[in-house]
């Protein structure tokens, strides 16, 4: 019987405890010890820089890959900052008369443009009603007075025009008629006094209308129904049709979403009393938000409106590192002294899914827009194993396995590094469990010849 196969363990104990924390699951076979033997031919091929990497072990180890992209590192700026809520994200809803509140909506709730949101029971607007029907029945009555005004004006015209034909005809026919004459006279100094009455009348009913109109308006923005009113030349016939204006069916003003968004706070309780000008309400729009970055004044040079910029999100957690915003930034018109900064903007035209108002994150800014563009991966996918640096490629023809590259590296921006060789664009890097891959890769700077993992965190290595 051969020797049973001898145990190598690959870290100090802290770090097999820790990799036994996180339940590194790969078992060893049950066969015979003896097929743990390596045969002639695979004793003498090379050793290999390739790891098994199949789901199980995948999850245990927490792998996650990251694709290598195309970037301007030697000319990228990085800059921390926050998405914020742009200004008219914001709707504040106030009361315009005092009155009892009566909320429609709850707090963080949904609401559509149009949707109820409070009803206000108060009693000016009784009163403005009351104001309303006096403004209407005076416009009514001052058109009435109008009427009969231009009605008695042109009935004199009438009998001015009648009288100069009989007394014209009387002419012709060498008749005087002295009584005729004197009464056309008479008739002719009215039309002077009538046209004053119809004068002041229209005024009358001129000055009716436009406060009515002006009561009416303000009813309008009130209520929130559209200024409708009927045609002034018929109001003293509608009152008999049974036609009444839309704010006299109104009992209590309903106030209305003027866009979608989410209740923020609510300012009164319900059934509260509200003054004249209260907040009762304000919603927001969860998607109006603009990224706020901070940039040194000593580099203000390095920025202008319309450069080229990318959001990224803060390394590690849930987060896909690669989950990006590009766009354009707008450079700040006021500076900050006493911080010695200045904002820089950007509003970007889509939104991740991780994209909420006060969440941190970075502003890379392409400081030439020509830049040249290099190959890249993030800084936290390369490992120092001893005096070479590594990272685990995965291979293209085997989504099962990683294989280990001896890094050649470029410029740094502090986040993302330039990989100069044995790689292209799209191959996916290790990210994730990059560490746990060197140690099962590395022995005190040299390599494994072959085996399997232990859940307690030892590689198992086959005899030779």
């Amino acid at each position: 019987m051969k020797p049973s196969p001898k145990t190598r363990s690959l870290a100090p104990p802290c770090v097999a405890l820790a990799m036994l924390a996180l339940g590194i699951s790969l078992a060893c076979d049950q066969s015979d010890p003896s097929d743990l033997t390596p045969s002639a031919d695979a004793a003498s091929e090379p050793a290999s820089n390739r790891i098994d990497t199949p789901p199980n072990v995948r999850q245990n180890l927490g792998i996650t890959f990251v694709k290598v992209e195309k970037r301007p590192v030697r000319r990228t700026i990085r800059l921390p900052g926050q998405f914020e809520l742009q200004p008219e994200a914001r709707r504040e809803y106030h009361v315009m008369l005092p009155g009892r509140i009566d909320l429609l909506v709850s707090q963080y709730e949904h609401v559509e443009a149009g949707q109820a949101l409070f009803h206000l029971e108060s009693p000016e607007w009784q009163n403005m009603q009351s104001e309303l029907v006096s403004a209407l029945n005076d416009m009514t009555r001052s058109h009435a007075d109008l009427a009969v005004a231009e009605a008695k004006e042109a009935e004199m015209h009438k009998a001015i025009s009648f009288l100069e034909q009989r007394i014209a005809k009387l002419a012709e026919a060498n008749m005087r008629q002295v009584e005729l004459e004197a009464e056309l006279a008479n008739k002719r100094n009215t039309p002077p006094r009538l046209k004053a009455e119809v004068e002041a009348a229209r005024t009358g009913f001129d000055a009716a209308h436009a406060k009515y109109d002006v009561m009416l308006s303000t009813a309008a923005s009130f209520t929130g129904v559209a200024k409708v009113d009927l045609d002034p030349a018929e109001q003293e016939h509608e009152h008999v049709r049974g036609r009444q204006p839309p704010w006299r069916s109104i009992g209590r003003l309903t106030i209305r979403a003027e866009a979608s968004g989410i209740v923020d706070r609510l300012a009164v309780t319900n059934r509260g009393w509200a003054n004249t000008g209260d907040l009762v309400l304000d919603t927001i729009n969860p998607t109006a938000l603009r990224f706020h970055g901070d940039a040194f004044q000593a580099d203000i040079n390095l920025f202008h409106d319309g450069q080229q910029a990318r959001i990224v999100p803060p390394q590690g957690g849930s987060i896909d590192l690669q989950d990006t915003v590009d766009g354009t930034i707008a450079v700040g018109f006021q500076a900050h002294p006493g911080q010695r900064t200045i904002p820089i903007y950007l509003v970007p035209a889509s939104l991740p899914k991780w994209a909420k108002s006060g969440m941190t994150g970075y502003l890379e800014v392409f400081a030439v827009d020509d830049a040249p563009l290099v190959l890249a991966v993030p800084e936290s996918a390369v490992i120092r194993d001893g005096l070479d640096v590594v990272f685990f490629r995965r291979d293209p023809g085997d989504p099962n396995s990683v294989i280990r590259v001896e890094a050649d590296l470029g410029a740094s921006d502090g986040r993302w590094v330039e990989i100069r060789s044995g790689v292209q664009a799209g191959d996916e890097i290790v990210l994730g469990g990059v560490y746990p891959l060197m140690l099962a890769s590395s022995s005190l700077g040299g390599r494994q010849e072959g085996g399997h993992f232990h859940a307690d965190g030892t590689f198992h290595e086959s005899d030779d």
